[in-house]
């Protein structure tokens, strides 16, 4: 039985695919890449091959999600020895946590640690507690301290529907059609980047501090086929209509002319000039939307984070002629990596690949 998640909200999909380009770790990098992965369409096969997890563990993850949603991203990790405080005191001090200070009458707006313990011996709730076993309580209970953030609704009264077409391209079982999914990343900067490592203790790898930034930005224009999980893609200095119409039109160049091209993308003006269009019309590409402030439906969110962490996570370039050889390697080696996880669909419409000579990363 195939396992998909849950129908899930606008909200929930841009979250995700937040996570999927900014994790906090490797575990909610992969996890989130599942659910995005199965909202979008794809069985749990499919996204074991992905991700690098077993089809079980994929459904397992599912299910999860399905139950307890966006709290099975973390892992659940277990503090040792036995509670000491009653289920009563841990809900007022969760309840504290979730107050205003000002409301409450005290001089600042935000909580810390510190002041909630204090606070918290103060209205008797308990008599002693350590700012650990506080910060294990409000753990247990999803709370977690973060930023204020806005966020976007989407208005689009045909939000389902570009839903549901994009749903149905990108999991047609039999003679799939020519589906890519397109994005930019960046902007990218020539800085160090910190990342994560094994050393010895006390003696971790150094970066620089202190740098100027004097070589400009670029943007990786990065396209993904659906159904043979192949990731391409070019540096360009700028993000537009003009670079985005060169680069789709280098894309498509390496299909068969007489086959229908499926193109998914976001609603960046950029990637809708009229010029786009008419190519679009003149070339048997059909230009796929979506929905308005919903850029997690696009296939490609699911791997840009996984490119980025791979590339830049402790790197210190200093060219971006470097820059754009790593982004080649990181995405042929994604490329053959996945390829050994799983059978390719037969007879495939992509031309084969020793058959294009000409290399996709010279300079524009």
């Amino acid at each position: 039985m195939v396992r998909r998640v849950r129908t899930i909200s606008n909200e929930e999909g841009q979250k995700l695919a937040r996570l999927c380009r900014h994790p906090s770790d490797a575990i909610e990098l992969h996890r989130a890449m599942v659910i995005l992965s199965s909202a979008q369409g794809f069985t749990p096969p499919y996204i074991a091959r992905l991700v690098g997890y077993s089809p079980d563990w994929v459904r397992t993850l599912i299910r999860e999600f399905n139950l307890h949603g966006f709290k099975m991203l973390k892992p659940n990790w277990k503090a040792g020895g036995n509670w000491k405080f009653t289920q009563e005191q841990k809900d007022e001090l969760v309840a504290l946590a979730t107050s205003r200070p000002r409301d409450l009458g005290l001089p600042y707006s935000q909580w810390s640690l510190s002041r909630l313990r204090d606070e918290a011996r103060n209205r008797r709730i308990v008599d002693s507690i350590s700012i650990e076993w506080l910060r294990i309580v409000l753990d247990e209970a999803d709370m977690s301290h973060q930023s204020i953030k806005t966020w976007k609704q989407s208005t689009d009264p045909k939000f389902e529907e570009k839903r549901k077409r994009i749903d149905r391209l990108t999991h047609k079982k039999h003679n799939p059609p020519i589906v890519l999914s397109m994005d930019e990343i960046g902007p990218i900067s020539l800085q160090p980047h910190g990342g994560q490592g094994w050393y010895r203790s006390g003696h971790p790898e150094r970066i620089p501090s202190t740098y100027k930034r004097l070589k400009g930005t670029r943007y990786l224009y990065l396209t993904l086929n659906v159904y043979h999980q192949r990731l391409s893609g070019r540096l360009y200095r700028h993000k537009g209509g003009d670079p985005w119409l060169d680069y789709v039109q280098r894309e498509v160049e390496r299909y068969p002319k007489d086959q229908r091209i499926y193109l998914i993308q976001d609603n960046l003006s950029a990637h809708w000039t009229p010029e786009v269009r008419h190519w679009a019309r003149d070339h048997r590409v059909t230009l796929v939307a979506s929905a308005t402030q919903a850029s997690w439906m696009n296939p490609v969110e699911s791997h840009a984070g996984d490119l980025q962490k791979l590339v830049l996570a402790g790197s210190n370039f200093g060219s971006w002629t470097e820059v754009r050889r790593e982004f080649g390697r990181a995405m042929a080696f994604r490329n053959r990596e996945r390829g050994l996880r799983g059978k390719r669909f037969r007879d495939t419409q992509m031309r084969k690949w020793k058959i294009h000579r000409r290399p996709i990363w010279k300079r524009h």
